[in-house]
């Protein structure tokens, strides 16, 4: 039913905002702002972003765990504090350099995590031959499905002999093992457009975690495809005016949509 053509189209980024929370994405797509750029978070997930893209190019130019220092990571952090304002002028207008600096210490806190757990992917092949490939490429690949009538942009979108492997890069915390819930689910949008746009099956992906430097590898299953075509349906829906119902979870707290969020659910989100 939400393979039509005429449907509303989406993208794999409100798809991402869904598994989150189907809320935020009721109220982003009614113009709500929701993460303030001023937020000191948002100013982390931003430097912690662009720092993530170096990771690769660390990884491939060491050839011992010694190689990774905390000194590398300051000059790392260093150059990207200085790029930011020119990658993200209108995000970072208004930014006080208070508000850099927390953000700034609070990274320079995970240096020790960053480092060990750098230091201990440099001898491991798959990973070794991953940053070689992210190393040599600069390109965000935009992919699009003209049966489900999605659109998305992975961070990269790698050739690995003979299948194509969707890389994101995550700033929150990473799990012990394996990937977040959500993070599987979005990965999975891009394997399901990938394989639409270059008619091979996409069996897995991988997610850098950049607070934490890991980089987890995702085997795609058919129930994680199934989950990504119900929620294209449900995201179809919301954004046609459907608000669904709120479900309460510890991420509730301190979410900047929580005032509006205690609005009494209508009848036509039932279906949730």
């Amino acid at each position: 039913m939400f393979l039509t053509k005429d449907k509303v189209k989406i993208t794999v980024s409100e798809l991402s905002l869904y598994f989150s929370c189907a809320r935020k994405l009721y109220y982003s797509c009614r113009g709500h702002q929701g993460v303030s750029s001023s937020s000191q978070y948002f100013i982390e997930h931003l430097v912690l972003k662009e720092m993530a893209m170096s990771y690769p190019h660390m990884l491939k130019g060491s050839s011992s765990k010694d190689d990774v220092t905390s000194e590398r990571l300051e000059e790392l952090l260093l150059e990207v504090l200085g790029t930011i304002p020119h990658i993200y002028p209108v995000e970072m207008e208004g930014v006080s350099a208070e508000m850099i600096e927390c953000a700034s210490q609070v990274i320079r806190s995970c240096f020790g995590m960053l480092q060990e757990n750098l230091s201990m992917q440099i001898s491991l092949p798959e990973i070794s031959i991953l940053a070689g490939r992210l190393a040599a490429r600069d390109e965000e690949p935009y992919l699009h499905s003209e049966k489900l009538n999605v659109t998305g942009v992975p961070y990269r979108l790698l050739d690995m002999d003979g299948t194509y492997v969707p890389v994101i890069i995550k700033t929150g915390s990473s799990p012990e093992k394996g990937v977040w819930m959500n993070d599987r689910l979005h990965i999975s949008s891009f394997a399901m457009l990938a394989e639409e746009m270059h008619g091979n099956p996409v069996k897995y992906g991988f997610v850098l975690y950049a607070r934490s430097g890991i980089f987890r590898k995702v085997n795609i299953h058919s129930t994680d495809r199934r989950q990504v075509l119900s929620a294209i349906g449900r995201v179809r829906k919301i954004k046609e005016g459907t608000m669904p119902d709120k479900k309460e979870s510890p991420l509730c707290d301190g979410c900047s949509y929580s005032d509006m969020c205690n609005v009494r659910s209508s009848l036509a989100s039932k279906f949730f």
